[in-house]
């Protein structure tokens, strides 16, 4: 049986991300909204007494994203960097040490961000499919042009690259200073609504 749900696609895009286990995310096959539960969030009692009704968002299998790497190291043109890619991620830490080399190279970095993100948003589609839903709404990716590779002067910040670097800054500190995940990505929103790109000069 086919459902057709009008999809938070931004909100779900977001989910795939947090890749967090102590935030539980789900697609709720009753309106098409993403549910976000910290631990000990009384909505987690909800949805377990209704499974059925709520997918739960997983983080893609690392196979898969290991399949990616693969991919768009073999896109990669200078013969060194790919080199150095390739060395990179045999055995155990294969992520991280890619990561590492990506701080190095800026161009790189920004290509993989868009490579890897086109692969996302296929695989979140897919997975719809997959759920048997049927969407009443198109994703707002779907036939937008290639996002430019420099933000044109006073576009709005980027909130899922802000709420990257700020998760990014908050697993550096230590223990005393945690901050939760969501705490970070209501952050992230609020400083994007208050805050614009100063043109380049």
């Amino acid at each position: 049986m086919v459902r057709q749900l009008e999809i938070d696609w931004t909100a779900l895009h977001s989910a795939f991300q947090m890749n967090m286990p102590e935030v539980r995310c789900f697609l709720s096959l009753d309106d098409g909204k993403v549910v976000k539960a910290p631990p000990g969030d009384p909505s987690l009692a909800e949805i377990r007494a209704a499974a059925d009704r709520f997918a739960p968002v997983e983080a893609v299998p690392s196979r898969i994203q290991y399949q990616w790497l693969d991919s768009f190291i073999k896109s990669v043109e200078d013969e060194t960097v790919r080199g150095r890619m390739e060395a990179a991620v045999n055995g155990k830490g294969a992520f991280r040490r890619f990561k590492d080399i990506l701080l190095t190279l800026p161009d790189e970095r920004r290509r993989w961000f868009e490579f890897r993100d086109l692969l996302l948003r296929t695989h979140i589609a897919d997975w719809v499919r997959e759920l048997g839903v049927e969407p009443t709404n198109v994703a707002p990716w779907d036939g937008a042009p290639p996002a430019p590779a420099e933000p044109p002067p006073n576009a709005d910040v980027d909130i899922e690259a802000l709420r990257d670097l700020l998760i990014a800054w908050a697993d550096g500190r230590p223990p005393a200073e945690a901050v939760a995940p969501l705490s970070l990505e209501k952050l992230a929103h609020e400083i994007a609504a208050s805050f614009r790109l100063k043109p380049r000069t």
